[in-house]
């Protein structure tokens, strides 16, 4: 599997291509409800608009392809990431992908800390995004979503080594791709939108830079 060097510092830019061989897991977990797929969507969009190869392991087409291909029943509108072994056939598969340079991003619960530390363990880079919000929120919104995912909240285990934690009731699903964003450009894992070194930029550019981020609410 291909290494990924962190860089000790982090300049502020980077040089790394977007098309880069390198690729990594972002692992999101959390209830259904907190905005995983969402999460996941926006940021597929933005990492392939830069050039990366980007594939979502969606716990429904993961069972859809088990049914059809492998002729092993599931019920396919249900998350079943928390049957024994789901986590590690997934874990596998974001190994495959990441040795072609592809990102993979997870979207089931994923709910046992064993489970996530197998993969950990086994997927370099690895990336775990813990999304969380309110029950009441979570439960509004499945509310909305037809033939929503349901699992027990008991069986939930809460991550204690997670990369990010992001409350998804406090912040638009825009607000929390920038955070996720924001991570990979600063540990080097992916090419940062603007390649200007800052040094380089007028006082001008950069106090227009600031206020467009402002106006987005990206900055305080």
């Amino acid at each position: 599997m291909t290494q990924h060097t962190i860089p000790p510092t982090w300049s502020g830019w980077s040089i790394i291509s977007a098309h880069s061989t390198t690729g990594f897991t972002l692992w999101y977990t959390g209830l259904p409800g907190t905005g995983k797929t969402t999460l996941a969507d926006i940021l597929k969009q933005t990492l392939t608009s830069r050039g990366y190869r980007v594939e979502i392991i969606a716990h429904h087409t993961l069972a859809q392809w088990l049914k059809d291909e492998m002729h092993i029943e599931e019920h396919i509108t249900e998350d079943r990431s928390d049957t024994i072994g789901y986590d590690a056939f997934v874990t596998y598969v974001c190994s495959l992908l990441a040795q072609h340079g592809i990102i993979a991003i997870t979207t089931s619960v994923s709910p046992y800390l064993q489970a996530r530390s197998f993969a950990r363990e086994h997927l370099n880079p690895f990336i775990e995004v813990y999304l969380h919000c309110s029950s009441y929120t979570r439960i509004e919104r499945l509310k909305q979503i037809e033939h929503a995912s349901f699992i027990d909240e008991h069986l939930y285990q809460t991550p204690t080594t997670a990369e990010l934690s992001i409350d998804t009731e406090e912040e638009t699903p825009e607000r929390s791709a920038l955070r996720v964003l924001t991570y990979l450009e600063q540990r080097g894992y992916i090419a940062p939108r603007w390649a200007t070194d800052e040094d380089d930029m007028t006082d001008t550019e950069i106090a227009t830079i600031k206020a467009r981020l402002q106006a987005l609410g990206y900055l305080d």
